[in-house]
């Protein structure tokens, strides 16, 4: 038996949730999975694993080696990526999920060169706003920009952006713009990802930290919907700078309480919490952060 292979495939399991979707993940039929599981169970001498035609359970004993052999599997893939390194080469799949605006404005236009320097390494990049869980659905680096709602992750900031209260000039023709925070309260606000259609916005000025709980008809998880409605005049909108600061110079949309500092929203790449993060998504990393660098804030 190859008990590095049984390992890994016995954690892609725990992480994944069924034979088929290990099999799948690592290349080889689903037989050959099962084998290995039994033969490593036979090994250890203990069950790993609760079969049913319809789901996969982890036994006590198998939570214990999982705890341990996740971080072996882990330290192997990060040992043969630096291996791989000292010939200038890295292979293998890198899986990347990215929102899809900020994918669309800051990772495609680069994507070709990176793909060019590293010939033998796959990319599987999933545009979507959604959180995706990075371990269940066999994510390596999972950009957010904002702060992470995630728990459990290693977090790695690339760079910050500010962020800009705005609305459209049809909009303030319509209602008085507002003096100071507390008077959103009484406005259409566009928000993003919001729940019940409400929002904590939080304004600085002088030191003293203001939270304001901001109401809207509208709450969506594409920013450059958002910015769409802003410019139809539909609501006042918290963007980041990068989206609207055009729109601003243009006349089209007018920053408001600009007397007020609004926190940055810094752009972080999300990692499963192992203590080796793979090579391939270090190199990755360290590239993307130099190239938005040219383009926003560097990490302070």
């Amino acid at each position: 038996m190859d008990r590095l292979a049984a390992t890994q495939a016995f954690v892609r399991i725990v992480e994944l949730g069924s034979f088929t979707a290990c099999a799948r993940d690592l290349g080889v039929r689903q037989a050959t999975v099962s084998r290995w599981l039994a033969a490593l169970e036979d090994e250890l001498g203990v069950q790993l694993l609760d079969r049913t035609t319809r789901r996969v359970r982890v036994t006590g004993a198998g939570q214990r080696f999982y705890d341990e052999a996740h971080d072996l599997a882990a330290l192997w893939a990060s040992a043969a990526d630096r291996a791989r390194e000292t010939h200038q080469l890295l292979a293998g799949r890198l899986r990347v999920s990215v929102p899809v605006v900020f994918g669309q404005r800051f990772v495609t236009p680069h994507l070709a060169d990176f793909l060019g320097r590293h010939p033998k390494l796959e990319i599987e990049l999933g545009f979507t706003d959604r959180y995706v869980d990075l371990v269940s659905e066999g994510v390596d680096v999972a950009l957010r920009v904002g702060r992470p709602v995630d728990v459990g992750y290693r977090a790695r900031q690339l760079a910050v952006t500010p962020r800009r209260l705005v609305a459209a000039p049809a909009f303030l023709a319509r209602h008085r713009a507002p003096r100071r925070p507390r008077d959103l309260t009484d406005l259409p606000c566009l928000l993003h990802r919001g729940l019940d259609n409400r929002a904590v916005w939080s304004f600085e000025k002088g030191g003293r930290r203001i939270r304001v709980t901001v109401s809207g008809r509208v709450s969506v998880d594409h920013s450059e919907t958002l910015l769409a409605l802003a410019l139809a005049g539909e609501g006042i909108a918290l963007l980041a700078s990068w989206l609207v600061d055009d729109a601003i110079g243009e006349g089209r949309l007018v920053p408001l309480l600009a007397d007020h500092q609004l926190p940055t929203a810094p752009i972080q790449a999300l990692t499963a919490a192992t203590r080796h993060r793979p090579r391939a998504a270090e190199v990755f990393l360290d590239f993307l952060e130099a190239c938005l660098a040219e383009r926003l804030p560097r990490v302070g």
